[in-house]
């Protein structure tokens, strides 16, 4: 059985979806949180290629760029969907991971608490703009069990822990879910509750 070691900061952030692929999965994994005081020697130590966390590492072999991991996990781990249009679908997902977090990421590390104000209400709006979108694409794929119907799919575990992830650190006085993703909402809090509740349980940062 392969070893795997995921490197990042004790935050959800680009680990969040990683995080709970492997813990899904049932991976022989370590959780390796790294410190803010151990990120400058780390980051140059030949860990990090581009020199910046999540590093992925598989039995030796070292993997980067959030995104490509989280493929690379959905593959390894059968997450991915059953043809090239349902692959599309769930690297369409991912690639908006960014399009908002790093609105969020903005908010969250503004020194500014005049300026976090004004940056924390563009993020947030930013984030119902992508829920509002999710909410119709899984409407009109047939609002099934799962966002590609009746396969449990990398798709489901983006949905159900980046944007929650988001949401929490925007610290939203109402749900947005409810505002503008009702059913997305719904297939959320069951993924939630039963196949990422041992990763909620052990490995969200709250």
């Amino acid at each position: 059985m392969s070893k795997f070691t995921l490197n990042y900061f004790g935050l959800n952030g680009r680990a969040v979806v990683p995080r709970a692929i492997l813990t899904y999965a049932k991976a022989n994994w370590t959780n390796a949180v790294v410190k803010q005081e151990d990120w400058p020697k780390l980051k140059t130590s030949g860990l990090c290629e581009y020199e910046q966390l999540p590093v992925l590492e598989v039995d030796g072999k070292k993997f980067c760029e959030s995104q490509a991991i989280n493929l690379y996990l959905g593959e390894t781990f059968k997450l991915m969907g059953k043809n090239p249009e349902e692959n599309y679908q769930i690297t369409n997902l991912l690639m908006t991971f960014d399009d908002y977090m790093g609105q969020v990421f903005g908010v969250l590390f503004c020194p500014d608490e005049a300026k976090k104000t004004e940056l924390r209400t563009k993020a947030q709006e930013k984030v119902k703009f992508f829920l509002g979108k999710f909410e119709k694409r899984y409407v009109d794929l047939g609002k099934g069990k799962y966002f590609l119907g009746d396969k449990f799919t990398l798709a489901d575990i983006y949905l159900a822990t980046a944007l929650p992830a988001a949401i929490d650190a925007l610290g939203f006085k109402e749900c947005p879910f409810k505002q503008v993703a009702p059913n997305l909402g719904e297939l959320v809090n069951r993924v939630k509750g039963s196949e990422l509740k041992e990763f909620y349980e052990k490995y969200y940062v709250k």
